[in-house]
């Protein structure tokens, strides 16, 4: 009844290690739509920047200067921001990743003690059936030297 018990806990771990790796890769899949979106922020500053530069060339007005650099500003806020965001991510990767190798290695702890229990059944087991063994095969010798 213990062993049983002991299963059900170990089965109910092993889901909360396939929802712990679930967790870290949802984790690991948001930081890299993060990385993505501070790296495609990133270049499109640089293409408007290009863009003010090549604009500036020609001629740009006073007007038109303040407009391009207050949007450059603003960018850099998101980029600031999106940084951030980025080191938020890593954290919670860093985190559901902690869950789950814990949760590992307290489903492995249970797979050992049941590999354990189990060991022992079978010596137990083994142990019986080598005492019925030697009880038959004393009835045995017994019951020769009776007839003899």
């Amino acid at each position: 009844m213990a062993t049983d018990a002991l299963q059900l806990v170990y089965e109910q771990r092993e889901k909360q290690v396939d929802q712990a790796l679930r967790a870290y890769q949802k984790a690991q899949q948001a930081l890299f739509e993060q990385r993505n979106q501070l790296q495609n922020l990133g270049q499109y500053r640089r293409q408007y920047i290009s863009q003010l530069t090549t604009k500036g060339s020609q001629g740009l007005s006073i007007a038109e200067l303040g407009k391009y650099q207050q949007f450059i500003v603003q960018i850099d806020q998101g980029l600031s921001k999106q940084q951030e965001g980025l080191v938020k991510f890593e954290y919670d990767v860093h985190a559901q990743k902690k869950l789950w190798v814990e949760s590992q290695v307290s489903c492995k702890a249970l797979a050992m003690l049941l590999e354990k229990k189990a060991r022992q059944k079978i010596k137990i087991a083994d142990r019986k059936e080598q005492q019925l063994l030697d009880e038959f095969a004393t009835f045995q010798f017994f019951q020769k030297r009776s007839t003899n």
